[in-house]
């Protein structure tokens, strides 16, 4: 959630931590991803929804330091580790299985949180189809031009990702098929979100996307977003279906960014740079 930077500006910045993370699991796979700008594509899907774009120095030295000490400090891991925090995340958990607690006890942000991902759910003013056709339009050519595809869906980027695939799925078009499907911080799990994703009111295949071949959802520690870290419970039918080879978690991962306003286990640079993250996508670059 919210407005992020000019598109080629935040791309820049992507590519900057996807590059680290791949050059620390193999050197040269970073040297063909920086040779090759055009194998990654980006949807920048918040400016229609906010209207407005986020300042990229408010992340730029974050992302400097994080690039500089890819591995967590002992600070780090005990604010990440904190009581506070641990206790915070509970109460956000009890909040999201019981409304009605959500209420009482949701903060300022957590409260726009809520009504931003709501706005997109219900699709407000067409808001949701307006950023699910922007995802459609480069998938729909990488699969014209015979691409393999890997999807990466951040935080409410990857709730668009898989309303978007379940559409391409049960549509009229003739699509392709989503070689890996990464979802990093993905709020997939919570009752909010699951219980509001397109298909969730059908049954059988109709319920899930049937692009997808396999799924590697990642999820870091003290995640404010993934509140239910672990997908498979949720989308294990799609593998008894049929539908889904694989479906693997990643729980337990330090995200260790620290921003203009601190510590942000939730920003998709410190996914990216990560070497769990950077190990999965060399594998699929290598195959």
């Amino acid at each position: 959630m919210k407005p992020k930077p000019p598109k080629e500006v935040h791309l820049r910045e992507l590519r900057r931590t996807i590059f680290a993370g791949l050059f620390r699991v193999q050197p040269s796979l970073a040297k063909e991803f920086a040779a090759s700008p055009e194998c990654l594509t980006l949807v920048s899907w918040t400016y229609p929804f906010y209207r407005r774009h986020a300042d990229i120095e408010l992340d730029r030295a974050g992302v400097d330091a994080l690039l500089h000490s890819p591995e967590p400090s002992a600070e780090d891991i005990a604010e990440i580790d904190s009581v506070a925090r641990k206790l915070a995340r509970l109460l956000n958990v009890l909040g999201d299985t019981l409304p009605w607690f959500g209420r009482l006890i949701a903060k300022r942000d957590m409260r726009l949180t809520m009504s931003e991902a709501r706005r997109y759910l219900l699709n407000r003013r067409g808001i949701a189809v307006e950023v699910r056709e922007m995802l459609k339009g480069p998938l729909q050519k990488a699969w014209s031009n015979g691409e393999r595809v890997l999807l990466i869906g951040h935080s409410l980027g990857s709730v668009i990702a898989y309303d978007t695939l379940w559409e391409l799925s049960h549509g009229d078009q003739q699509n392709g098929r989503i070689d890996l499907f990464m979802t990093l911080g993905s709020p997939l799990g919570t009752r909010f979100i699951n219980n509001r994703i397109r298909g969730a009111s059908s049954h059988g295949h109709r319920r899930y996307p049937t692009n997808i071949r396999r799924w590697e959802n990642f999820s870091a520690r003290a995640e404010m977003t993934a509140l239910h870290p672990e997908l498979r419970p949720y989308f294990s039918e799609m593998l008894e279906l049929g539908v889904l080879e694989s479906l693997t978690d990643h729980v337990d991962l330090y995200n260790h960014f620290r921003g203009d306003s601190g510590l942000n286990v939730h920003k998709s640079y410190g996914y990216l740079a990560h070497t769990a993250v950077a190990e999965h996508l060399a594998a699929w670059m290598g195959s």
